[in-house]
């Protein structure tokens, strides 16, 4: 799934993704009022949403969808959920193909690859020598994959070094048990039972800030995951990002996040969790978030909904 307010920048998209995701389905999540211009999808199966799609659909929980930010991508990963899909990629609109089987390559992390939970080792095709063979393994719910040409730097770095890029480097790796990492929404796979811990959280010019929904959203889900036993693993399949955005712009809507952003992971890493669910370990963790400001009063509201979009009933 993608979200875009670009016309032409996902026209570029489908045309440089028509043969690696042939076969699948694209959500398109269009951060505008309503659906403004038409997708020329290059055979490509997609459904296509807008803020009127999103109200109808959600009614009086709507609000919990920001609006004006990447973050509006929520929907159409609990859309991908609703529709009943075993596993669900987001991109941004302005990140191209940079592997071969690039589904294939996160399905293989996601759903064909076991992972020791007590050894870590340094080849990803056979157990080395020395790593016991009656360990304990587990699997990864969200892969990350990484990118080439523009890194998918904060404003501040981008703006004092511009010209600095990246090369393809094939690699997988795994977030140890106990050690946060930083997910990126630029390409990252999460498995269907993930979902309704994998909420990107409240931004845009409405609650001062942007550009940390991603963040802090792998915050939490790295947390649960922890507790739960499962891995958020990374490296293939590469894309390759060509930055849209302005780095400017980024600094006015990052600026106001930053000082959090040093004390939030600390907050989390320090609560408990009980359930064994994902669902309801991000209720738990949403219940013991301290309300410092308006803005994480009405952030705590929004998770608990996010959670309730996933219940039985609905």
């Amino acid at each position: 799934m993608v979200p875009t307010i670009r016309e032409e920048c996902l026209k570029v998209w489908f045309d440089r993704w028509s043969k690696e995701l042939a076969g699948t389905h694209v959500i398109v999540v269009e951060d505008n009022p309503t659906r403004s211009f038409g997708i020329k999808s290059n055979g490509i199966e997609f459904s296509h949403y807008s803020w009127r799609e999103i109200d109808k659909e959600l009614t009086d929980r709507s609000w919990i969808i920001p609006r004006r930010t990447d973050c509006v991508r929520s929907f159409g990963l609990y859309k991908a959920w609703q529709e009943g899909y075993d596993m669900v990629v987001t991109l941004d609109d302005d990140c191209y193909p940079d592997d071969k089987n690039f589904i294939e390559i996160h399905k293989k992390c996601l759903f064909e690859t076991d992972y020791y939970k007590d050894w870590f080792q340094h080849s990803q095709s056979i157990i080395v020598r020395g790593v016991p063979r009656n360990i304990e393994t587990t699997f990864a719910v969200a892969n990350m994959g990484l990118w080439s040409n523009v890194p998918d730097l904060d404003a501040v770095t981008q703006i004092n070094h511009p010209d600095v890029r990246l090369e393809k480097k094939n690699f997988s790796f795994f977030s140890p048990f106990g050690y946060f990492s930083p997910i990126s929404g630029m390409n990252v796979a999460f498995r269907r039972e993930a979902i309704p811990a994998a909420y990107f959280l409240l931004m845009g010019e409405k609650y001062g800030v942007d550009r940390f929904g991603d963040i802090w959203m792998g915050i939490f889900l790295k947390k649960i995951c922890d507790h739960l036993g499962v891995y958020i693993t990374g490296g293939d399949p590469y894309i390759r990002h060509e930055r849209a955005s302005n780095p400017t712009r980024n600094y006015e809507k990052e600026k106001t996040g930053y000082v959090f952003n040093e004390e939030l992971w600390q907050i989390v890493r320090d609560l408990e969790i009980q359930s064994r669910d994902f669902g309801e370990c991000y209720l738990s963790l949403a219940d013991q978030l301290p309300e410092s400001s308006s803005y994480w009063s009405e952030l705590k509201k929004a998770m608990k909904v996010w959670v309730s979009l996933f219940s039985v009933k609905n």
